[in-house]
């Protein structure tokens, strides 16, 4: 088993005459773009979480979350999950060697195979500590990893297992893995910016415990296994062994938060892809067009809006509720977090018992199939648990992934059960990041959804 390691390294600068370069927020290199043909613009229906270069160099696929696969360029369409009943969103899509095929992995395990790929076994429906992030192909493109949300490695075909973070303490979640040239060994990549290297894959910087902007979101190897790529979700890339910077979104406005990176077949540039389908090309990369998807607004009378409504209108209100009704609490004053959650729910139109409890809350969602520990996807409405010691109710969700949440008993003076809620009002906390599971009360463990 490969040694896991992080250390610390310097943030790569940014090069202003690269970024300068890039043409727009699609950030494609306009010499390669076809000024007689617009490039195509594909609407999704859902967001997009991987993009994928085509081994000619001159193409991609992205996935969005419903399986729907998009080509670009030489990349061929050879069938999707986009349409079809899926048990868990897909969360990545990688490519044969002779680009003939590809995998689509969802976040259960599942693996869905077409062209030239090959099934080789999955973890659909087998259980899963955390769910699955990312995959990649073995050089033979006879078997694949997976790899989970907590650095567990799931082997296939002639992949080698080699170690994993899986059972182990990570600062951050793990957000993909990108294997060695020679298939005998991988890179984990954590969003905390942390890298962890097995079997021949050696360790040569990452960004783990230094301060990020944005969390890390994905990584791609240097093509020749001497180095890497990281990005954020703001665009912000990090190089380092022999992988070259190109350049990044960093400090531009984006549409969406960036979800994936790839780098082309001959290593001489990268490409990223956002939620909202935005395509980002550097160096040699070309740009071919994108996906387009909009997230639905809410409209006013949705349950999730009317709940967000309702939970930003009772900001400053203390432990006496509405009409002081005590939130519907037994007693008080006494821990109302709960309490004031399930009230919004109850008051915007979702039944749900008043739960004084934090961990009788989110045991209730998941006997009713609403509690999830995937953070990718917060809508407004839901409920943002830490454990069981506090839930809030999402206000907003941005573009770029990070959120408000307004949250009960919050803010007391420090002493007695009586004397912190006593004392606590609603509050609202953001703009931060799920993704990196780290809020502004401690550590966020799951959602419950209202829709």
């Amino acid at each position: 088993m490969g040694l896991a390691q992080r250390h610390r390294t310097r943030r790569i600068g940014l090069s202003a005459a690269v970024l300068a370069a890039c043409a727009g927020l699609l950030g494609f290199t306009a010499a390669r773009a076809n000024a007689a043909t617009a490039p195509p613009v594909h609407r999704s229906a859902a967001p997009v979480v991987g993009i994928q270069a085509g081994p000619g160099g001159h193409g991609y696929w992205q996935v969005a979350s419903d399986g729907g696969v998009f080509a670009f360029g030489d990349a061929k369409f050879y069938g999707s999950m986009g349409g079809k009943s899926l048990n868990k969103p897909m969360v990545g899509l990688t490519s044969t060697p002779s680009g003939r095929g590809y995998w689509e992995v969802a976040a259960d395990g599942g693996i869905f195979a077409y062209g030239d790929a090959g099934f080789y076994g999955s973890m659909g429906g087998k259980p899963l500590n955390k769910p699955v992030v990312g995959m990649a192909a073995t050089p033979s493109g006879r078997g694949y990893w997976q790899v989970a949300a907590d650095g567990g490695i799931f082997a296939y075909g002639d992949a080698g297992f080699y170690g994993s973070m899986g059972g182990k303490a990570m600062n951050g979640q793990a957000v993909g893995l990108a294997p060695t040239p020679s298939g005998r060994g991988y890179w984990i990549a954590a969003s905390d910016g942390g890298i962890f290297a097995y079997g021949d894959a050696k360790f040569y910087g990452s960004m783990g415990g230094q301060p990020l902007n944005n969390p890390v979101a994905g990584i791609a190897a240097a093509r020749d296994g001497k180095g890497y790529w990281l990005t954020a979700s703001d665009g912000g890339v990090f190089a380092y062994g022999s992988a070259v910077f190109r350049g990044s979104m960093a400090g531009r406005k984006l549409g969406g938060a960036v979800n994936a990176i790839t780098r082309t077949p001959d290593g001489g540039g990268y490409l990223m892809s956002g939620v909202d389908g935005g395509v980002f090309a550097y160096g040699n990369a070309g740009y071919y067009g994108n996906t387009s998807y909009t997230p639905p607004t809410p409209p006013a009378g949705s349950i999730g809006q009317k709940a967000a409504n309702l939970a930003v209108g009772w900001r400053g209100y203390d432990y006496h509720g509405v009409n002081n009704d005590m939130w519907h609490a037994s007693y008080s004053p006494q821990y109302w977090c709960s309490d004031f959650a399930t009230y919004v729910w109850q008051h915007a139109g979702r039944s749900v018992p008043t739960y004084p409890a934090v961990a009788s809350f989110w045991k209730w969602a998941q006997n009713n199939g609403r509690a999830t520990t995937d953070l990718s996807h917060p809508h407004v409405g839901d409920a943002l648990f830490y454990g069981s010691s506090h839930v809030a109710i999402v206000i907003v969700v941005n573009a770029n992934g990070t959120i408000l949440t307004a949250d009960g008993d919050t803010g007391g003076k420090r002493g007695s059960e009586a004397t912190f809620a006593g004392t606590a009002h609603v509050l609202v906390h953001g703009p931060f990041d799920p993704r990196t599971r780290k809020g502004p009360i401690g550590t966020i463990t799951g959602l419950a959804t209202i829709a």
